[in-house]
């Protein structure tokens, strides 16, 4: 019993795995090429658009509006020339410094209204404290189940006289 029906059936897929072992052989070489030429240019000190969109990852339209977003800095050599310096792509990898805050201790609870306390004495609904507090920025701070205000604080706001 033979694998093939007919000696031309042999010839076609001997030719066909030939040809398959050549494809495969040739596609090895195009990548080794295209991988050693890739590191060159991604090495350079300046990018054009295109390489640069192979080392992001990403389209070239997706480079040109970082462009004119203003994120990355580009210069036109001629109209159809644009490149990229390499600093500046990575410069969009830098994280920002941290900027420590600081805690603000919150005052005495002897010297603050809670949120029912300053309803009353106002004589404002819930929602109207709250908006003011939002809008003037004021310091608030829960302790237990009551959030508590700064008197002088609410006072200055809610009585400038």
């Amino acid at each position: 019993m033979t694998r093939f029906c007919s000696k031309l059936c042999n010839k076609r897929f001997y030719k066909a795995k030939e040809r398959g072992q050549k494809m495969a052989s040739m596609d090895q070489v195009v990548k080794k090429v295209l991988e050693g030429n890739a590191s060159e240019q991604v090495k350079a000190d300046y990018l054009d658009v295109k390489t640069a969109a192979k080392l992001l990852r990403a389209s070239d339209k997706m480079i040109y509006a970082m462009i004119n977003l203003g994120k990355l800095n580009a210069v036109n050599l001629s109209k159809r020339k644009t490149l990229v310096a390499r600093k500046d792509i990575d410069k969009l990898f830098e994280l920002p410094p941290v900027v420590q805050l600081k805690e603000l201790k919150p005052p005495p609870i002897s010297e603050c209204y809670n949120m029912g306390e300053a309803q009353k004495k106002f004589n404002i609904s819930e929602k109207a404290l709250f908006e003011i507090i939002k809008r003037n920025n004021l310091f608030k701070f829960q302790e237990g189940k009551f959030v508590y205000v700064a008197k002088s604080e609410l006072d200055r706001v809610l009585n400038p006289g």
